[in-house]
């Protein structure tokens, strides 16, 4: 795509962005009707909402599209931090369709329940690395205290749960991406587009290298220098990728909140 035609795809999606945007803020938080699909689920873990867990990722996801829109519309592109705030609209997103998708009941709920289960697992390390610093006594015992709730609760999820499945991240996402996307190429280019973002949010660098160009090559490194303006033509097709995915995780929310209409 042409610059020109990359602006007005991302553009496309603002109006999309800027609804859900709004329905964030309402209050209170918009629940799942009495009788829902996704009432059904929350009854399981009524400790932590499975839908709250979902419209969590669906308004994280869209948060960083937004700041990547504001970056843009403000005329400044970036060459690898652009990137870093997509692949978390693309992991929150993800997420979200991954637990909503699923027509059975029972792979919605075990999905929430290992989600949240990561949830208070890292919680938890935090906790821990909390207590290796200098604390008075009053602050030890009450973050002491708050690492047996937590504890608690990870007890409560793990006896809810029906096994044992660790949380995986980049399968959660190549599952969204098989789900959103029947096209193999797009499903591919999709992963592919995961890995590459990866090297942003980790300062790997290689990401960046594909998307400039080399000047001047090393032969005895295999390094050069390049430049990489971030340009919008590569930044096109993951804000819009992602804003599909995003967009059928909004839709399932709002089909499993509905009750039954007689």
């Amino acid at each position: 795509m042409t610059t020109h035609e990359s602006l007005a795809a991302i553009r496309a999606t603002y109006d999309d962005l800027d609804g859900w945007h709004a329905r964030g803020q309402k209050m209170p938080p918009e629940q799942p009707e009495r009788g829902s699909l996704l009432a059904a689920d929350d009854a399981i873990f009524y400790w932590h909402n499975i839908s709250e867990t979902a419209r969590f990722s669906l308004l994280t996801s869209g948060e960083h599209l937004r700041l990547a829109k504001t970056a843009i519309e403000a005329h400044q592109v970036y060459p690898s931090a652009h990137f870093t705030v997509m692949r978390t609209a693309l992991v929150c997103a993800a997420q979200a369709v991954w637990i909503l998708a699923p027509p059975d009941a029972r792979d919605r709920q075990e999905r929430g329940l290992t989600l949240i289960g990561e949830m208070y697992d890292q919680l938890g390390k935090h906790d821990a690395e909390q207590l290796t610093l200098p604390l008075n006594s009053a602050d030890q015992k009450d973050l002491r205290d708050h690492v047996d709730w937590c504890e608690m609760r990870q007890d409560q999820v793990k006896a809810a749960r029906r096994t044992k499945a660790q949380f995986n991240q980049t399968a959660t996402i190549a599952w969204a991406l098989d789900h959103r996307f029947p096209d193999s190429r797009r499903r591919g280019a999709g992963r592919l587009l995961w890995r590459q973002m990866s090297s942003d949010a980790h300062g790997l660098g290689w990401g960046v290298y594909q998307r400039g160009s080399t000047l001047k090559g090393d032969r005895r490194t295999g390094l050069g220098v390049g430049m990489s303006g971030g340009g919008l033509e590569f930044i096109a097709e993951p804000f819009v990728a992602i804003h599909q995915v995003l967009k059928e995780g909004w839709s399932l929310f709002d089909r499993l909140c509905e009750a039954p209409r007689n």
